[in-house]
Formats: structure tokens, C-alpha cells, sequence
């Protein structure tokens, strides 16, 4: 994929996630929106639950992968 392509999905992600009602949807669009890199390993969950900022205000509630 090239940088449009990658942006455009990024784009679409957080457009995706910020529409799902009540705010754990706004909640992800804005750990995507932060720290989703798709050049990195892992999906955006992934991406997110190896987030270092401790002094991001939404960590306690940031998405983190199920257990399964």
C-alpha cells in the first residue's frame, strides 16, 4: 500500500470507530487517531496496548486486546 492508501485506512478506521454510539467507539478513534501506526507490527489493538504515554488522560480505559 502506499502513504494514501495507508492514511485513507487510517482515516476510515477512526471515522468507523468514532460513529459507534455511546464512547468507547470515540475512545478507540482517538488511541488509533494517537498511536495506530500501519507500518508497525500488530493490529491497532495491538498498537494500542504497547501505548507507553502514562500521562495520556484515556489510558485507563484504552482498548486492550481479550484474553482468550
Amino acid at each position: 500500500m502506499n502513504t494514501s492508501n495507508e492514511s485513507n485506512h487510517q482515516q476510515n478506521l477512526i471515522d468507523r470507530l468514532s460513529n459507534k454510539a455511546g464512547l468507547r467507539g470515540k475512545i478507540d478513534a482517538k488511541c488509533v487517531e494517537c498511536i495506530y501506526d500501519p507500518y508497525d507490527d500488530g493490529t491497532w489493538r495491538q498498537q494500542v496496548a504497547r501505548c507507553t504515554s502514562y500521562s495520556c488522560p484515556i489510558r485507563p480505559v484504552r482498548p486492550k486486546p481479550s484474553n482468550k
